[in-house]
């Protein structure tokens, strides 16, 4: 009896263990069921949480122009369908964005997303207005270099671009059969159309520092001394031999009664869309304006020989960067890059004139009024992004000064000192 108590023992003991390695299979499935069932809790969890935190509205603000108007609210419009979220923008002018920012972000009063081109970076970040964007290879890629570093501080990145920009030469060739190539051509063109008792110029190009750089960078002028692509705020080139020679080219035009000593942009603008202008020198925002005055009429060059060589201008890069006051930065972020995506930035180009900084786009461009423009680019210097830069733009009392009669050297120089004491109250970068 024993002995078949033993074996009956142990066929069960045999039995059970069968049973549970058959088993075996089944609780491992029951085990992957049970990850699947949290990884997805997990997922809706995530979900869940960005549905949550997706704001009801985000705060831009746009520059002060009806075409930045007209555009931005396409891509608006699409951004709310998308993704639900109602954009209110507000028009404010991007030299007063700054200001505005410092005083209306720490009470909450401020925007999500602001605009602003590459030369005031530096002021920006100094005051702490804005948060870093980050891009993966693939999205940075998608960019021209140029268009990256434009944004790029002290290693981290604060911009999405949206246009490359620079200054370049329009002419109506109902009034100009062949462009002028030097400077000294367009001195000698002026001479033969200019009739100030009818508003009539051959060449006007408006009484600014953005825009008479050339003069001043063609005969060796420069902002900053620059090495390995960091400036140094302490060497200070716009009073130099260069700077003064080329400011005293520009004022042959003044004292020939070539150009009014009180120009605007405005009427600039006005008097070439009339037909009253050979040249006048601007940049792309002008584009579609200008063609649609004057038709086929107008065409564009890259700016007259200066020196030898075609005139060097300032190239801009402006974007779209995240307000550190922000409560929503990760979606004012997503819609800066939506933004800026191959889809809005076509549409930016085909709307505004202006060419986005993608390779992509650019390569494309076909029509010949684009000419200048892509022409004049590669002659274009960066403008500098550091806090020093700031100052620099009194430039302009300079060129108020030359254009009321006072000597060029006597003015640059007193301007000059003026910005370097400024930059001097605001500490040197090493």
């Amino acid at each position: 009896m024993i002995k078949n108590k033993t074996l009956w023992g142990l066929l069960l003991m045999v039995s059970f263990v069968l049973l549970l390695t058959a088993c075996a299979p089944e609780r491992e499935g029951a085990e992957e069921a049970t990850d699947n069932e949290n990884s997805s809790e997990e997922n809706n969890e995530e979900s869940q949480s960005a549905e949550e935190d997706k704001p009801e509205e985000l705060v831009v603000w746009i520059n002060d122009e009806d075409i930045a108007e007209e555009v931005s609210t396409q891509m608006f419009d699409k951004y709310t369908e998308e993704t639900g979220i109602e954009i209110k923008y507000e028009r404010v002018a991007i030299p007063d964005q700054v200001q505005e920012l410092a005083l209306a972000g720490p009470t909450g009063d401020g925007p999500d997303l602001f605009f602003q081109p590459q030369d005031s970076l530096g002021d920006i970040v100094a005051q702490g207005l804005a948060m870093p964007i980050e891009y993966t290879d693939d999205e940075a890629g998608a960019f021209t270099d140029v268009a990256m570093d434009a944004f790029l501080y002290e290693g981290e990145n604060y911009g999405a671009p949206v246009a490359i920009e620079t200054y370049f030469a329009f002419y109506n060739k109902s009034l100009i059969d062949t462009v002028p190539e030097t400077i000294d051509d367009v001195l000698a063109m002026s001479q033969e159309l200019t009739d100030p008792s009818n508003d009539e110029y051959g060449f006007l190009i408006s009484p600014e520092f953005y825009y008479l750089y050339s003069f001043m960078n063609a005969y060796g002028g420069y902002v900053f001394g620059e090495e390995g692509g960091v400036y140094d705020p302490t060497d200070i080139g716009l009073d130099n031999e260069g700077s003064i020679e080329g400011l005293q080219k520009y004022k042959e035009f003044i004292d020939e009664g070539l150009l009014p000593k009180t120009l605007t942009v405005d009427v600039l603008d006005g008097l070439f869309k009339e037909g009253k202008v050979g040249m006048v020198v601007s940049g792309p925002w002008n584009m579609p304006i200008y063609k649609e005055a004057l038709g086929d009429d107008v065409a564009t060059a890259p700016l007259p020989k200066m020196n030898g060589e075609v005139a060097p201008s300032f190239v801009g890069v402006k974007s779209w960067l995240v307000s550190y006051y922000s409560e929503n930065q990760k979606w004012a972020t997503d819609l800066a890059k939506f933004m800026t995506n191959d889809e809005n930035s076509q549409l930016y180009y085909e709307v505004t004139g202006e060419l986005p900084p993608r390779p992509e786009i650019l390569d494309a461009v076909e029509d010949p009024i684009y000419a200048g423009y892509t022409e004049q680019v590669p002659h274009g210097t960066l403008m500098p992004n550091i806090p020093e830069m700031s100052p620099v733009w009194d430039m302009d009392i300079a060129i108020e000064l030359i254009n009321n009669g006072s000597d060029v050297e006597s003015a640059v120089t007193d301007t000059v000192q003026s910005i370097k004491d400024k930059i001097g109250t605001m500490g040197t970068s090493e």
